[in-house]
């Protein structure tokens, strides 16, 4: 493949002072220099935030000067958005225009959920920057949006980082049974007050018979290196993600748990069986039989590490950050895949 020069714009957090070291945008930026393309970022909620007038709300006018002067010196062959929120309809058409030889593309991984949280609002952000963009990619099986043309949208995995997801917890035996992390504030850093998280309720139904590290639950998230050093304490670890399950999505954290090594537990509705067999993740129908695997597992220490071992092995090779960056790319830029995995075909 030719080298690129791409133009990422995405929130790569400077602003919280190392927080969320191991986001999503920080992990696809890693993939695309990785994969040898000449990348050029601007993290624009950081730019935005230290740039605050009554004169141009949201900073909309200023980021826009600045992605005009970034695409004027650096020439850019690809500008790729991942949740640019800040620019409006004008803005991008301008910008579109304008550089009308620049193929454009957009990354989005909120959920995108008739019966999940913030439905219209994450449909319109996603929406804004569709009608500009040559490809687009979600989190969410595409199968399952009724709205967005399979011509130009695709599903990817969140992405794996293997010099940030380092950890191997099945190699050893660990303090804690289960790892449990959520939130609903990522930019805030803590809990919403008086905010009704659903995922209590599967929480609240939980065996009692195994021993617990929960963040986000009576108590704020964990974050930073913080996060990685309470995951590491535990051998098990429940993926739940706000709102009804739909196909093949997941919070960002899934990522983390598999990418870490820990026996990872998912509803069945997310159809992850579609990437991952029973010897390397576990498939739950209900909180019943959730709670029973749970139990056996922990009685059986050496299958737990065999199946984790192998979920491991099998995320870093499908779910990895140079594999997704590389399939941006060649969807976006109408180039041959070079792969046929699983999930590349939604």
């Amino acid at each position: 493949m030719k080298k690129l020069k791409i133009l990422h714009i995405t929130d790569l957090h400077f602003r919280h002072s190392g927080r969320l070291f191991y986001s999503t945008g920080k992990k696809l930026n890693n993939g695309f220099i990785l994969n040898g393309h000449n990348v050029l970022n601007i993290s624009d909620r950081d730019l935005t935030s230290q740039k605050k007038n009554i004169f141009d709300i949201g900073s909309k006018k200023f980021l826009t000067e600045k992605i005009i002067q970034n695409i004027e010196n650096f020439k850019p062959d690809l500008l790729i958005l991942g949740h640019v929120d800040r620019l409006d309809y004008e803005s991008f058409i301008s910008i579109k225009e304008k550089y009308n030889s620049i193929r454009f593309a957009q990354w989005f991984l909120d959920p995108l959920n008739v019966n999940g949280p913030d439905f219209e609002k994450n449909k319109n952000r996603f929406f804004l920057k569709y009608q500009f963009c040559d490809a687009n990619f979600v989190t969410t099986s595409v199968d399952v949006l009724n709205f967005a043309n399979k011509n130009k949208t695709f599903f990817i995995p969140n992405p794996i980082d293997p010099s940030i997801d380092i950890y191997r917890n099945f190699k050893n035996d660990k303090e804690i049974d289960m790892f449990i992390a959520i939130s609903h504030g990522q930019h805030r850093g803590i809990l919403k007050r008086d905010f009704v998280d659903d995922r209590v309720k599967v929480i609240d139904k939980l065996t009692k018979k195994i021993k617990y590290n929960i963040f986000g639950y009576k108590n704020n998230p964990v974050w930073g290196q913080n996060f990685f050093d309470e995951l590491n304490k535990c051998s098990m670890a429940l993926n739940i993600s706000r709102g009804y399950p739909i196909k093949h999505y997941s919070s960002d954290r899934i990522a983390s748990l598999l990418g870490n090594g820990l026996l990872t537990f998912i509803h069945q509705d997310y159809s992850y069986h579609d990437f991952f067999n029973k010897n390397e993740l576990v498939i739950y129908k209900n909180i019943y039989d959730l709670n029973k695997k749970i139990l056996f597992f922990k009685k059986n220490k050496k299958l737990l590490k065999k199946i984790a071992m192998n979920g491991h092995k099998k995320a870093h090779n499908i779910f990895n950050n140079r594999l997704i960056s590389d399939f941006i790319i060649r969807k976006t830029m109408n180039m041959n895949i070079n792969k046929n995995l699983k999930w590349m075909n939604e």
